[in-house]
């Protein structure tokens, strides 16, 4: 008996790691290309993508960055899905990340081109169709959970949800003609990665009470 409640401790610890990854993988993420902005040669944090900071000498690194945040929103998938109270969002919800997970793959592996480019190369193509899955998906993710909730938690993951949506589609009337698009895309990233760590918490203390229960 003994040995059947440790492995089912093992199990549970591993399985509340998984959920581990929605919150430090966003707020990582989005240090590593803060810092990446001020380094990188060249770069423009208020006139450029964050895509654009894989390009150029310094371009591995935001590329590394892609591909471990990718990671942990795959392992954040895994958690809500076996880990998190069953509920709304449990199997869309984790499907969802896990979307948001391989899209983040692909971003890293191909290569966006400048914003500037009057040519699409083929790689930047596929970046481009890449990263709509991970906007989207954020968006969709916020109303999902909403029915999770109750009181604030509600109301926030539904407000994110639409500034995210709003803030990603604003990009090209706002964005563009103003110069600002790399503005305007880090308030869609960070409206939508803050509540996706406020989400992995509110799941982990979730995950907490009924194993203590």
């Amino acid at each position: 008996m003994s040995a059947v409640i440790s492995n089912r401790r093992r199990s549970d610890r591993r399985l509340s790691s998984a959920l581990l990854g929605g919150v430090v993988g966003p707020p990582l993420f989005v240090a590593v290309f803060l810092v990446d902005g001020f380094i990188h040669p060249a770069y423009n944090s208020v006139t450029d993508f964050v895509s654009e900071l894989s390009r150029g000498e310094l371009g591995w690194l935001q590329v590394v960055n892609f591909l471990v945040f990718a990671g942990m929103m795959l392992m954040f998938a895994a958690g809500i899905r076996w880990g998190a109270p069953v509920g709304p969002g449990s199997v869309a919800g984790s499907a969802l990340f896990a979307i948001i997970g391989v899209s983040l793959v692909l971003c890293g592996l191909f290569v966006t081109d400048p914003h500037t480019a009057k040519v699409q190369t083929v790689q930047g193509m596929i970046h481009i169709f890449a990263a709509m899955p991970v906007f989207g998906g954020m968006a969709l993710a916020c109303s999902i959970f909403a029915r999770r909730f109750q009181g604030f938690l509600r109301w926030y993951s539904l407000a994110s949800g639409a500034l995210v949506l709003v803030s990603w589609v604003a990009i090209f009337p706002v964005g563009y003609p103003f110069g600002i698009i790399g503005i305007m895309q880090r308030v869609a990233i960070l409206i939508g990665l803050t509540w996706i760590t406020v989400l992995a918490v509110a799941l982990c203390a979730e995950r907490a009470g009924e194993i203590r229960a």
